[in-house]
């Protein structure tokens, strides 16, 4: 309390909601700012919050200073010391100086505040507290010494901490637990060996060696969230609880274990005898504070656990990868150097650690290496390059990554791939020449001079197999090698390194010739490589030198050895093509020979043609390079899905005669169309005798290249080619074909499924997005499904509309496919359209609205490698209903209504007949009157019922004007002699009616005759067809009163439909209604000289129209 009395709070205050204070707190920002003297303290029970963590306490120098002058300034003040996060130092601090701790996470957890601890805090009196303090100081420093000793484990540490606490409390018995679930086991125990044991034998504690926690006293400390404590059970309410029946411990004091955030246990003291005094606030204290330590010991070590894991795995894989790696800072200074880059740079790893990049390595300064890094940390994008360091003579393939922080570098060591690059390109010039050799000796020749001038092998030569004497020859040696080896002459092969290789045409390498005794004179030269050039002979090379080759030089000499094979070959070819070549000459077919490189080496002149090459131009060039880009149109089709170029397809033949594979294979080429001139053709240029028109576009001719190894061994190809351009034409075509046919897959507002047929099941290969909205399918989620996994049925809420297996009666599917509607037990729509190939039948189903009635079409197709098959789901559910309602209402008309009209009929006539009254009998003969318009009406609608079924059920189709209207004509003559029916029809007038048209004429012959002014009425119908438009137009015309003009308009569709007042009005509605149907209009005109109607119908006429 200040002078005034009042609360007094050291330091910034917390905004948080547990740092609220006690009513009426002054705050200062440090103890030198209060008020008054340590004399004006006196003996009041004064109190002070004091703030370790502020911006005033930077160190734990200045936090043990604020505390010693709190409690200089204030002696006698009880002192609630807090921090925001937990801090064992700062609690070993408070203890010190008499004050009591707690952190702002304890009090959060706890759901306590600053105000609701400063209760809980009294202040020490006298002797007790110096006592106290003294106490606190032994064991608080004892606490210090045990958990500051790096030398011990965790689980000694804990031990000490037991044994610590055991002594401060004067208890038995100490122990820490683990808590998971509704499980708990005592991790480590203090001076409870036979209890625990007696617990054992009684079968107390589970095998796993935990028992409930509800039957614990620590269940008490987990639920209470502080310190739980009695020294009595019967005075602290414990006499009944489940934990004190069990173990019958008399004192108990012990806190909660927490660890981010997460209850991990506890760590109590108890004893078998009942203490003689309460636990005091500065007993609960300590133990709250071993148990707080060892919360934040186990955080610690499980950050460790992470920080170790995460290195070591990060470690692991750097030292896993096959790059050299290592990591800078934004200094430039190494941070991180893995072995492979250490060895590379020939230092030690941890040597580099700590230092400046361009300080070890000054010769990469003003470098790739330190333009590409610099630029990499300046834009933070990534940099790759390669790069040669001269110090190291080293070559390296490096990828750079900057962050903020610094740069990831990983680099390779690529110097054996550069070397072997400069080597490969002077192979190469190597083998061009070769194959420019005109015969064995000039390739011979060439061959031991680039073996000597670019390998540098001094000593080499050639020898060739005469296979008609059977002996090897020298035909070409070095200087070097005649020199050191003398003259050798012909012999038989199998005699030396030169005839074992070619005899088992495996190479032969010899480290020290004089070893091999086989009675040939090397002379000076010791070291031998000798490689079989096929069947043609065999290169050799020589060192005066034991052992001087290794695996290196022997690839290179096979490699150069394999090169003069491939010029042997084409030499040796050349000559046997001029034994065929002319039996080809006079071939119409497209032909062609090439090497095993792909080089045309004969042409026939329709297959040059077809390229739109001269055919002089096209020998001696490669055939890939007269073809287009292969990336988008050269696919090879091997029968395994593979795609190569021409060059790779040659490859693959080679090696399927190897192992005895496929000799044939057809490949897809292309060419680009080439203007005639210089050599080239245009595209109307004869192909096979015929003309063929390749212009597609594209600019592009297509063709199926099928080539064929030959059979005697020496790599060559047939090729025999098809012009395709039309079949290509035709695929692109039905391409995009199937294109449309999937935008109109996407965009159908029906649901549409489709499905695959295989053998023994049907499985789901797509639905469209109308489908997914009406049944609330995914389609991701139904792809690869069987059709069975589809569940679209609608159990009826009636049992008694189910059948005895639970499927509803209506048909609906019972395995997830449709079914046809009948019964349970036939066949699913699966099977039907399996069987039938096309199904329709109307369905009910299952909707993310509810049930609705489709109209189910299915039907299957074919495909190259599956059958499929096709659901659409139309929804006619609104169909249904008007179906039903219209055959509700025609009932009611035809049969309830013309029962009740009987009736009327009855009574009217029996009216009529016995009244005397004329006024009575007028009413009696209205009444009968209007009845029979009445009964009129439901014929009405039992004529409009069978127009709409006839529709439904009839397609239009063309249909002679003539004859159906003298048909009409000729009825109404015979039943109204009178009348004067005039026809004006051509024959050839046809329209694309259906039998609906006859009723369409009956109608209209009928109101002009029924409804004429005299007893001779006058109708004429005539007919003209306007082929332009397609069209026919039918007048019907009369001289009668005329149609009203509200029947008109109704019929026009210039008024709503409103009242049909007679008959006339319902047969011209479906006079307009049937019309419609067929796409055409009514029209009314004048009638005959003026008077009546015309009623002209437009119809579609059989033929289409002519119009452009």
């Amino acid at each position: 309390m200040d002078t005034e009395g009042r609360p007094v709070h050291v330091g910034t205050p917390v905004d948080e909601p547990w740092g609220e204070l006690p009513d009426g707190t002054r705050t200062i920002a440090d103890v030198s700012e209060a008020p008054g003297s340590p004399e004006d303290a006196g003996g009041e029970r004064d109190l002070v919050v004091v703030r370790l963590d502020d911006g005033g306490v930077t160190d734990e120098t200045a936090r043990t200073a604020r505390l010693r002058r709190v409690r200089e300034r204030f002696p006698d003040a009880s002192v609630l010391t807090y921090t925001v996060d937990d801090d064992v130092d700062a609690a070993n601090d408070a203890g010190r100086h008499d004050a009591t701790y707690v952190s702002g996470r304890r009090l959060a957890a706890d759901g306590e505040t600053l105000a609701d601890r400063v209760g809980r805090v009294d202040p020490p009196t006298g002797d007790e507290r110096t006592t106290g303090r003294n106490t606190n100081d032994e064991f608080l420093e004892r606490f210090l010494r045990a958990t500051a000793d790096r030398s011990t484990d965790i689980e000694t540490k804990i031990d000490r901490l037991l044994e610590i606490g055991r002594e401060r409390l004067d208890l038995t018995i100490g122990f820490t637990s683990r808590i998971e679930a509704d499980r708990f086991e005592v991790t480590q125990q203090l001076g409870a060996d036979e209890l625990f044991q007696s617990f054992i034998d009684a079968d107390m504690v589970s095998p796993d060696g935990t028992v409930g926690l509800e039957t614990t006293y620590c269940r008490r400390t987990i639920e209470d969230g502080g310190t739980t404590a009695f020294t009595n059970p019967e005075e602290d309410g414990w006499s009944d609880d489940p934990a004190y029946e069990l173990f019958g411990l008399e004192t108990y004091i012990g806190g909660r274990v927490v660890a981010e955030g997460e209850i991990l246990g506890t760590l109590c003291f108890a004893d078998e005898e009942t203490r003689d005094r309460s636990f005091t606030d500065d007993e609960r204290l300590f133990v709250e504070l071993l148990a707080e330590w060892l919360g934040q010991e186990f955080e610690r070590q499980q950050a460790r656990d992470r920080r170790e894991a995460a290195t070591t795995r990060l470690e692991n894989t750097l030292e896993r990868i096959d790059d050299a790696f290592f990591a800078l800072n934004d200094d430039w200074k190494f941070t991180y150097v893995n072995e492979k880059a250490a060895a590379l740079l020939d230092r030690d790893a941890d040597a580099l650690v700590g230092t400046h990049v361009w300080s070890e390595f000054p010769d990469a300064l003003g470098q790739q290496y330190e333009s590409a890094y610099r630029k990499a940390m300046t834009t933070q994008e990534p940099v790759s390059f390669e790069d040669h360091y001269e110090p190291l003579d080293l070559w390296t393939n490096v990828r750079a990554y900057p962050s903020e922080d610094g740069l990831s570098v990983f680099f390779t060591d690529v110097t054996d791939r550069k070397r072997r690059e400069e080597r490969l390109e002077q192979l190469l010039g190597t083998a061009e020449r070769l194959q420019r050799a005109e015969d064995a000796e000039e390739v011979a020749t060439q061959l031991v001079g680039a073996a000597r001038d670019v390998l540098g092998y001094q000593t080499n030569g050639v020898e060739l197999y005469d296979e008609d004497a059977g002996t090897l020859e020298v035909v070409t040696w070095s200087d070097e090698a005649a020199d050191q080896l003398g003259e050798w002459g012909p012999r038989p092969i199998g005699a030396d390194t030169s005839g074992e290789a070619l005899e088992t045409g495996e190479h032969v390498v010899s480290p020290d010739v004089t070893e091999r005794d086989d009675g040939r004179d090397y002379g000076e030269v010791r070291s031998v490589i000798a490689v079989p050039l096929g069947t043609h002979g065999v290169f050799s090379v020589g060192s005066p030198e034991t052992d001087a080759f290794d695996e290196d030089d022997l690839s290179v000499v096979k490699l150069l050895a394999t090169t003069a094979t491939a010029a042997f070959d084409r030499v040796d070819r050349q000559r046997r093509l001029h034994t065929y070549e002319s039996a080809l000459e006079n071939v119409d077919d497209m032909v062609c020979v090439l090497d095993s490189d792909g080089i045309v080496t004969y042409a026939t002149a329709p297959f040059a043609a077809w390229l739109g090459v001269d055919r002089e131009t096209l020998i001696g060039q490669s055939l890939g390079g007269q073809l287009s880009d292969p990336d988008t149109h050269d696919a090879l089709s091997t029968g395994e899905g593979g795609t190569h170029t021409v060059d790779e397809a040659i490859t693959s033949l080679g090696r399927n005669g190897e192992h005895g594979g496929a000799e044939t294979l057809a490949i897809d080429v292309t060419v680009e169309r080439r203007a005639v001139g210089n050599g080239g053709l245009s595209d109307e240029h004869p192909v096979n005798g015929t003309v063929r028109d390749h212009g597609e576009g594209d600019g592009r001719r297509r063709g199926e290249l099928r080539l064929s190894l030959l059979d005697d061994g020496s790599g060559e190809v047939v090729g025999s080619l098809v012009d395709t351009t039309d079949l290509y034409r035709t695929r692109t075509e039905l391409t995009r074909e199937r294109g449309r046919f999937n935008r109109l897959f996407e965009r159908l507002p029906d649901p549409v499924i489709e499905v695959v047929h295989g053998a023994d099941d049907t499985t789901i290969q797509s639905v469209n997005p109308a489908f997914e909205s009406q049944f609330g399918y995914d389609e991701a989620a139904l792809r690869g499904r069987p059709i069975g996994d589809l569940d679209l049925r609608y159990d009826s809420l009636d049992p008694d509309k189910s059948t005895t297996d639970g499927s509803p009666t209506d048909g609906s599917p019972t395995d997830g496919s449709p079914t046809d509607g009948s019964t349970t037990g036939e066949a699913s729509i699966d099977r039907r359209v399996r069987e039938e190939g096309y199904v329709t039948d109307e369905i009910r189903r299952r909707t993310v609205d509810g049930p609705r009635e489709f109209l189910f079409r299915g039907f299957t197709y074919e495909a190259p490698d599956e059958t499929y098959a096709f659901g659409i789901y139309t929804d006619i559910t609104d169909r249904k209903h008007r179906e039903r309602y219209l055959s509700v209402v025609n009932r009611i008309l035809r049969h309830n209504l013309r029962n009740e009209l009987n009736v009327v009929f009855g009574f009217a006539s029996e009216i009529a007949d016995r009244t005397d009254d004329e006024t009575i009998a007028d009413y009696a003969d209205r009444i009968e009157t209007t009845a029979k318009r009445l009964s009129g009406l439901g014929d009405g609608a039992r004529e409009i019922k069978e127009i709409v079924e006839q529709g439904s059920n009839e397609r239009p189709g063309p249909v002679p004007v003539r004859p159906a209207v003298e048909s009409v004509a000729a009825r109404y003559a015979e039943d109204h002699p009178d009348a004067r029916i005039d026809v004006s029809v051509p024959e050839s007038v046809t329209v694309r009616v259906d039998d609906r048209f006859d009723r369409v004429l009956d109608h209209l012959v009928e109101n002009a005759i029924v409804h004429a002014r005299g007893d001779a009425p006058r109708v004429s119908i005539t007919a003209e067809h306007d082929p332009v438009r397609g069209a026919v137009t039918v007048r019907v015309a009369d001289d009668g009163p005329g149609i009203p003009t509200e029947i008109r308009e109704v019929v026009s569709g210039d008024a709503e439909i409103s009242q049909l007042k007679h008959n006339s009005g319902i047969g011209l509605w479906i006079v307009a209604w049937v019309v419609e149907a067929y796409g055409g209009t009514v029209g009314f005109e004048p009638g005959i000289d003026g008077e009546g109607t015309t009623v002209r119908l437009r119809l579609p006429a059989a033929d289409p129209p002519t119009r452009d």
